[in-house]
């Protein structure tokens, strides 16, 4: 089995196509998880959550690591020619 960042080192990216910030939704989540026993913050819209969660964990079990998880969203989005333009991937043929 390949290492898992091998992809991203020998992969080339498929024309015509973009990958952008998807801004429809929600920002950046923050979570976070204890090191220790796995409990967890749930998500957030903010990092300030789940910082008090921290701490408020670390107070009531003394557990002292934890795994802040931030997850962002993006959209691959065609780059080509508009349908119909041509025949080629994403034009419209033969309607």
């Amino acid at each position: 089995m390949s290492p898992a960042g091998a992809y991203h080192r020998t992969a080339r990216r498929p024309r015509l196509w973009a990958l952008r910030p998807d801004r429809t939704g929600s920002g950046t989540v923050t979570e976070a998880e204890c090191t220790t026993c796995l409990d967890g913050s749930g998500a957030a819209d903010d990092g300030r959550g789940p910082a008090v969660w921290c701490l408020s964990h670390a107070q009531a079990t003394g557990h002292t690591g934890f795994r802040r998880v931030r997850t962002d969203f993006f959209r691959a989005s065609w780059d080509g020619p508009a349908a119909g333009a041509g025949a080629g991937v994403g034009a419209v043929v033969g309607g």
